[in-house]
């Protein structure tokens, strides 16, 4: 498989199911004790349009890297594909963000809201790229 080779609908699919788990998990599911664990109150959390553009960005890329690595394997099932993203999220995603919390970063708890965000959304993806061909 080329790195052209993807199903570019599905990678925009991807993205937005990032940045929509992200609003829900630092929003209505978790933002209260998100926003306990850094010690912020919500009028302490400041955003603007250029942080959702960085973060759409970045939402993009891993989207594509998933579902080029996907299609290189050669999985087409929908459980398969799971496993691919748990097994990406595990290998580069969940120890790359561990080392920076580990030496400068935010305190454990706050590494495994993060973490559980990413696992959530690889295993999502992984599982539309494959199938999603």
């Amino acid at each position: 498989m080329a790195f052209t080779d993807v199903n570019w609908l599905a990678v925009l699919v991807g993205t937005v199911i990032n940045m929509f788990v992200g609003f829900l998990w630092y929003g209505p599911l978790f933002g209260q004790m998100w926003m306990r664990m850094i010690g912020k109150r919500a009028d302490e959390i400041q955003s603007d349009s250029r942080m959702y553009v960085v973060t759409g960005v970045a939402a993009l890329v891993s989207s594509y890297v998933l579902a080029v690595l996907i299609g290189a394997s050669g999985v087409v099932t929908l459980f398969g594909g799971m496993m691919i993203g748990i097994f990406v999220w595990v290998g580069i995603g969940a120890t790359g963000t561990l080392v920076y919390t580990t030496f400068e970063g935010p305190p454990r708890n706050v590494w495994m809201l993060h973490a559980l965000y990413q696992l959530v959304v690889f295993a999502i993806n992984g599982a539309i790229f494959a199938v999603w061909a």
